[in-house]
């Protein structure tokens, strides 16, 4: 049975897709949603040997900017919360760095996730291209569980 389904959200219209027909699967179902953003700092972060040759003023930054897009991907995940609330349905969310696939795909296994329901595009990469997107397709081959992907 389908009791806990993880939504990768990141506020793309792909995920904001993806959550309309969890929220539909999931008040048929009586199961749990999970929103989950993952805040991949690579993108920012200047190059270097393995982050030695950082100057502390770009340590700064680096810190400022993660803690502005914390906040801003908290606010943007309590109102996808409030909507799932709104349907009677149970969400929680959660917020991590690191590599997008491998912190989905950990936070499937550690909460024994039935099924993910992922956009299959997101705010990163060549939004022109007719593609799947890297982090959907990654997803959808390694996850231990089904993969619903929503266009």
């Amino acid at each position: 049975m389908l009791t806990k389904i993880l939504v990768p959200y990141d506020g793309s219209k792909y995920s904001i897709k993806a959550l309309t027909r969890v929220i539909e699967l999931a008040h048929n179902l009586d199961s749990e949603i999970f929103l989950f953003s993952v805040i991949y700092l690579d993108y920012i972060s200047p190059p270097g040997m393995l982050g030695l040759t950082k100057l502390k003023s770009e340590k700064e930054t680096i810190k400022k900017w993660r803690e502005s897009v914390m906040a801003y991907s908290e606010k943007m995940l309590k109102i996808a919360i409030k909507r799932c609330n709104e349907k009677g349905i149970s969400a929680s969310y959660h917020i991590t760095c690191g590599n997008v696939t491998n912190e989905i795909l950990k936070f499937a296994k550690r909460k024994n996730i039935s099924l993910i329901v992922i956009g299959s595009h997101g705010l990163h990469g060549i939004g022109k291209l007719k593609t799947l997107g890297s982090t959907s397709r990654k997803v959808s081959e390694l996850a231990k569980c089904p993969v619903l992907l929503v266009r």
